[in-house]
């Protein structure tokens, strides 16, 4: 049996050889390209043969379904270009492939943030499984942010259980990334998606205090009750960054509902030129 690896990309040059050197193994490597501005292609052409563009959407989800389309193997592998895939992983997915244990196959991820692995939060390897490796004919690709998949209710699934067996995912490299990647960009996305109705999210309107607590709620969740703790500097590091991302979220969102428009700069740029207008009306009495 064949087995086809798919990877979307965007400007990962730093990224894409080692994620290719991890995967050549593979009969065939499918990527999916957002018009990097990088060496991105220039790398992957290295590897494979099998590159397609796609239009630049702000994340990868939409892609996904379209590379899928491409793969010509029954079995798929769907990797990141920030992730690894170990000898140990291979390994065992070619076992449940040729022992036909499973139709989906659920992966664990070993994350890192900011230079070491995190345990805890959702993030230890067996919180954090995913539906990676699966048989094409059984899943379809949702087009919103970490929509994921959608699987047919006919399909076997499988978890694995060793840690080792799972990717490696190196996601945020210190608290810039961070901050670029999700507080700027993947809150914007998911407050739109929200605004559009496409995700059921946030109810405006609650008075302060209950903004308040919601967010101590959520750091308490995350850093108790989830042992946030554990992860030391990066668990305080990343429960307090939830929240945060949570807030912005919101504040996002309300000002979307503000100006009923998911593009507010536009409409706030026509706010100030009208005090801007008024205020040079004054010169033109001198």
């Amino acid at each position: 049996m064949e087995v086809s690896v798919l990877i979307n990309t965007l400007n990962e040059e730093k990224n894409i050889k080692n994620c290719l050197e991890s995967v050549k193994w593979a009969d065939e490597i499918i990527i999916v390209d957002m018009h990097s501005e990088d060496r991105t292609v220039e790398i992957a052409r290295e590897y494979t043969d099998q590159i397609f563009f796609h239009k630049r959407m702000g994340y990868a989800d939409p892609a996904r379904q379209f590379a899928l389309d491409q793969a010509s193997c029954e079995w798929v592998l769907v990797v990141d270009a920030d992730e690894i895939v170990p000898r140990k992983l291979r390994d065992r997915l070619k076992e449940v492939m040729e022992s036909d244990l499973a139709d989906v196959v659920n992966i664990p991820h070993n994350n890192y943030f900011a230079g070491k692995q995190v345990c805890h939060m959702g993030w230890g390897p067996l919180q954090d499984l995913h539906p990676r490796f699966f048989k094409k004919k059984y899943l379809h690709f949702g087009d919103q942010i970490h929509d994921f998949m959608r699987i047919s209710e006919e399909a076997r699934h499988y978890d694995l259980s060793d840690p080792e067996e799972g990717f490696i995912h190196f996601s945020y490299l210190d608290f810039e990334h961070y901050i670029d990647k999700a507080l700027n960009h993947y809150t914007t996305i998911e407050a739109k998606n929200i605004f559009e109705g496409k995700k059921v999210g946030y109810k405006l309107g609650e008075h302060v205090p209950g903004i308040l607590f919601r967010l101590f709620r959520g750091f308490f969740d995350v850093y108790i009750r989830d042992k946030g703790y554990k992860d030391g500097f990066r668990g305080l590091s990343i429960s307090f960054l939830s929240v945060i991302y949570n807030l912005i979220v919101y504040l996002k969102l309300g000002l979307m509902k503000e100006y009923n428009t998911t593009h507010t700069r536009e409409k706030i740029r026509k706010e100030y030129q009208k005090v801007t207008d008024n205020v040079l009306l004054e010169y033109r009495d001198e």
